[in-house]
């Protein structure tokens, strides 16, 4: 009996493992949004546009504004409760209009 349940039980542990390894490199992908106005709230979706590469769009705004970002979550999720500082100063930001 004792057998059937390691047996058992180094199945398990395996198919565990399994599971966490396939998760854990999922590639992510990366949506690149373009800021569209120059003085619209930066936390709305609207102010966003897609873009098909970081480099597609040229920068506009007065104060300095962000241009794009690259996010691996929805533009909603990744805006919520940030302010235009906060997105300037994110790790997500790719470009901004220079002062």
């Amino acid at each position: 009996m004792s057998k059937k349940f390691n047996l058992g039980l180094a199945a398990l542990v395996l198919g565990f493992g399994l599971i966490a390894s396939q998760s854990a490199f999922t590639n992510k992908k990366t949506t690149y949004y373009h800021y569209k106005t120059t003085n619209g709230p930066v936390d709305q979706t609207s102010s966003w546009e897609p873009a098909g590469s970081p480099t597609a769009f040229e920068c506009n705004g007065d104060p300095e504004v962000p241009c794009t970002i690259g996010i691996e979550t929805s533009l909603s999720t990744y805006l919520s409760g940030k302010d235009n500082q906060a997105v300037l100063d994110s790790q997500e930001l790719i470009s901004a209009r220079e002062q």
